[in-house]
């Protein structure tokens, strides 16, 4: 009766597109009886009889036999050339690792209607003949497969890769940290992917080598904080009701397709777009773009569990969250600053609400928000009125325009002989007027009052190295100091995405692309060390554009925590666990 029981559930395992747990469900003997649906063979688990290794198992199958593995770790590559069921027990701790030799799993031809389920499957080879013969995750040759409720993480080039395969079903599973690609297509169409979750990868799904990949449809998924989303060659594909939140570089682009010499064309549908403006059709991206989103949602989708950024800075007291994120270098004459003000601090505000700072505790002073008032008196007293103590963490961001004094004002303490200045909101900077100016030490002694050590500030504008140079300014124990540029340098602005060059790194890196050393934590020195080279980089380049002259922006970084006689320790501000 028992094993009677278990092919009916195989049976409507994958007899529909949802995919339940089968945990628990399976005898610990090697099956051996024979019916209508195939043989059940066992890997794993106390039975005299199982197998030790999954290929093993594979190669007594048949077409239309199960192969169920219990929760272990299987360090081997598997090659599947019949169609069969490969089910495992747990899918958190059922494992097949091909401790990065060849695919983990390779589905070839003639095995059709492949279907795997309820595994971690990781670490594939990094072989690639520079396109066609490439490792991955899973590699599929074949047709009408289904890859369901698995967890696709850690390969050194791709996730899964279809090659030329059609009508697969790639349902409820979890792609991550994929060095290429969470999914690939060199050519195959008509393939249904749909509720996974996709994230953390180079790109998230990439149909850009493929000649073709029509008609597929992607739907209830989310693209979370790849550094490129989709993109997309090929034509005639339906997207429709994904999430496209924090990818890096962009969340979609349909290119034109130089295989075929024309367009790529697809139909968007009812997806939220974290970049969209709110009103209007979203348009998606593109060399000879033709590609709109006609009916964006303005709510993200409840489809899966986004893993969190929880930070967790000490382990004793209660500890709070705060930050006060200010942006003014608009007004009337620089509207193409403001623009990228506001991106900057959504984008920021965006990470921080994820990563435990509630709402309420978040100040933003945009624009004309930010006078001289508001930026001195206000925004601290926001702070003590709200109790800030000494174990709470707080973020302090000014983006703006900065400058130098002509002298050292009382107390003297600058090395070049000039306070910096800072300038709050005013509806015409081309006057310029002295009377709003903030000098370095007025703002060093606001923050000097407060309670917390555990204090990051955070100064993009021009000449922001000034900050740290002195001994009255912004340099003091209990905190660390990140400037956009040195003392005699300009910061530079993006062309494409809107945004400032150092907050966009900066940014990118608190979504987790800054943990260097895989602890999965982000620290504020971290931070420095991740935007260091792509900012110097990308300065040059503008600055010779516009100038000629190809000045570089360098990011620096005061390290005074916990305090400035022992500050080996690094300040902890994202856990991307």
């Amino acid at each position: 009766m028992q094993r009677n029981i278990i092919v009916v559930t195989i049976v409507l395992l994958f007899g529909v597109s949802v995919t339940p747990s089968i945990t628990g469900a399976f005898t610990e003997e090697k099956s051996n009886l024979y019916v209508s649906y195939g043989v059940i063979l066992y890997v794993g688990g106390s039975g005299p009889n199982n197998y030790t290794k999954i290929q093993d198992a594979i190669n007594d199958t048949n077409n239309g036999d199960s192969v169920y593995v219990y929760q272990g770790t299987y360090y081997e590559y598997i090659i599947i050339n019949r169609s069969i069921n490969l089910i495992g027990e747990d899918k958190n701790i059922t494992i097949i690792d091909s401790n990065a030799k060849h695919d983990t799993i390779y589905i070839g031809f003639p095995a059709d209607n492949v279907n795997i389920t309820g595994f971690t499957i990781q670490n594939s080879g990094n072989f690639s003949s520079g396109g066609a013969y490439c490792d991955a995750g899973i590699e599929i040759h074949s047709d009408y497969n289904s890859i369901q409720n698995n967890i696709i993480s850690n390969h050194p080039l791709y996730g899964i890769r279809l090659w030329g395969s059609k009508g697969n079903n790639i349902s409820y599973n979890s792609i991550s940290s994929c060095n290429r690609s969470g999914i690939n297509f060199l050519a195959g169409p008509s393939n249904t992917i749909s509720h996974n979750l996709i994230y953390d990868n180079d790109v998230g799904i990439s149909a850009l080598g493929s000649t073709n990949a029509k008609e597929n449809l992607l739907s209830y998924n989310t693209f979370f904080r790849n550094r490129k989303g989709l993109a997309m060659y090929d034509s005639g594909s339906r997207i429709f009701c994904n999430n496209f939140m924090d990818n890096i570089d962009f969340n979609a682009m349909s290119h034109f397709n130089f295989w075929q010499m024309k367009p790529s064309r697809n139909i968007w549908e009812s997806n939220y777009w974290d970049d969209w403006q709110g009103f209007g059709p979203k348009w998606i991206g593109g060399f000879l773009g033709f590609n709109f989103d006609w009916s964006p949602v303005k709510e993200p989708y409840p489809y899966q569990d986004i893993p969190s950024l929880q930070s967790q800075i000490t382990d004793n007291g209660n500890v709070t969250k705060w930050a006060v994120l200010i942006a003014c270098s608009g007004g009337v004459t620089y509207e193409r600053h403001e623009r990228r003000d506001r991106n900057d601090v959504r984008v920021l505000k965006q990470i921080l609400n994820k990563n435990g700072w509630d709402d309420d505790h978040i100040l933003v002073l945009m624009e004309e928000e930010a006078t001289k008032e508001a930026i001195l008196d206000d925004s601290f007293q926001w702070l003590r009125d709200n109790g800030e103590d000494e174990d709470d963490l707080i973020i302090f961001f000014f983006s703006g325009h900065g400058y130098y004094h002509t002298g050292d004002q009382p107390p003297v303490d600058e090395p070049d002989g000039r306070d910096e200045i800072l300038h709050p909101w005013d509806p015409d900077f081309a006057g310029w007027n002295p009377d709003l100016f903030i000098i370095d030490d007025v703002l060093a002694e606001k923050f000097d009052i407060l309670k917390s050590h555990n204090l990051v500030i955070i100064m993009h504008t021009c000449h922001a190295g000034g900050w740290i140079d002195g001994e009255s300014d912004l340099s003091k124990s209990g905190r660390v100091v990140l400037v956009a540029c040195g003392v005699d340098e300009a910061s530079c602005m993006m062309f494409f995405p809107i945004h400032w060059l150092f907050p966009y790194y900066l940014t990118q890196g608190l979504k987790g692309r800054a943990d260097d050393n895989n602890d999965k934590v982000i620290t504020a020195e971290e931070l420095l060390r991740y935007t260091i080279k792509p900012v110097q980089f990308r300065s040059k380049i503008y600055n010779w554009i516009l100038t000629g002259v190809a000045n570089v922006q360098n990011p620096a970084l005061h390290d005074g925590w916990p305090n400035n006689e022992n500050n080996t320790e690094e300040l902890k501000l994202i856990d991307v666990s």
